[in-house]
């Protein structure tokens, strides 16, 4: 294994601040997870308490109200929760049990009465599902909901990957990461936090669609770049730094290098795009605007992230190569 690598610096023109309720959240970080049993060990304990989603989810969503902020960071706890048991828990390789409890999810998500059988875990969505409702969310839930079914779908597909020992290629890679980026239910919250109404002529235009497609890829690849060491110390090949490696025989630093030039290039042609749209209408132009800030907030919040989470810096990862502290790159 090469010890000598450097994780790149990465392009971001967008500066990130904290919401001013990140106090108060940070106080109530483990009420949530631990009222639902959402940390099942001492080990999930740890990780979950270094990793301090709540910073992200401030710096991700920083102008919005202190109960949209609190549901956010329970959607994200409960996301990255499972996302760790999909990921190191028995299944990893099961995927028809990992459907089973999907489906039971969505059900939940739709508004399924809760059984002597359901799983805490479920209960935690039926909450989750009743607070958006009472922040009057109940017309726009559907979409949130439809984003988290894609979610799991692609959670299933890499257990599908690793029962088989697949290495995807690059193009069915980046379009499975989308989904397991689970960044579709994260761009939803963008409406909910900051109490938009973008009409659906504008959900369905085409360049917004390819806005959020995009932002998603950013936002994943900056991920699978930090995150490489820890995928490769646990031999997951989710990653697009590790797809470029096995399935382009490239040397784990030409690899990241590759990585980190796609990152770059789709910010630019992502501002590109955006100094594109059209007008609209005073009304539709503003909300289409604080959206589109939004997306920009998800792509500086979440590099700034890695520079005061430690969910990447473990003694696994540092066996394989040391972590840097992140520099900002704003220009090339």
């Amino acid at each position: 294994m090469q010890n000598n690598i450097t994780i790149p610096n990465l392009y971001s023109p967008f500066q990130h601040q904290f919401n001013p309720h990140v106090e108060v959240l940070e106080a109530t970080v483990f009420d949530w997870v631990l009222r639902f049993n959402l940390i099942a060990d001492d080990s999930a304990f740890k990780r979950f308490s270094k990793a301090k989603f709540y910073l992200l989810i401030a710096s991700c969503y920083p102008n919005c109200p202190l109960a949209e902020l609190q549901i956010a960071n329970d959607w994200l706890s409960w996301m990255m929760t499972w996302d760790d048991e999909c990921d190191i828990s028995h299944l990893s390789t099961q995927p028809e049990v990992m459907e089973r409890l999907h489906q039971r999810f969505i059900e939940v998500l739709n508004g399924a009465e809760l059984t002597s059988e359901d799983s805490l875990r479920s209960h935690a969505l039926a909450d989750l599902r009743q607070r958006m409702f009472q922040r009057e969310w109940a017309a726009n839930f559907h979409y949130f909901v439809h984003s988290v079914e894609d979610y799991l779908h692609g959670c299933m597909q890499e257990a599908i990957n690793r029962s088989q020992k697949n290495v995807p290629d690059i193009d069915t890679y980046i379009q499975l990461r989308r989904s397991t980026g689970a960044m579709e239910p994260l761009f939803e919250l963008i409406e909910f936090t900051n109490h938009l109404t973008i009409p659906k002529i504008l959900k369905e235009y085409e360049k917004l669609k390819r806005l959020k497609d995009m932002t998603n890829n950013i936002v994943c690849w900056c991920n699978d770049i930090f995150s490489a060491p820890k995928e490769m110390a646990s031999n997951d090949v989710h990653n697009l730094v590790l797809v470029l490696h096995y399935q382009q025989g490239l040397s784990l630093n030409e690899a990241f290098q590759r990585a980190a030039k796609m990152h770059d290039e789709e910010i630019r042609n992502m501002l590109d795009i955006e100094a594109a749209i059209p007008t609209f209408s005073t009304s539709a132009d503003a909300e289409l605007a604080k959206y589109i800030s939004g997306l920009h907030s998800w792509i500086g919040g979440h590099l700034n992230w890695y520079s005061l989470s430690k969910r990447y810096k473990t003694a696994e990862t540092a066996e394989v190569f040391a972590l840097p502290e992140l520099q900002y790159s704003t220009s090339h």
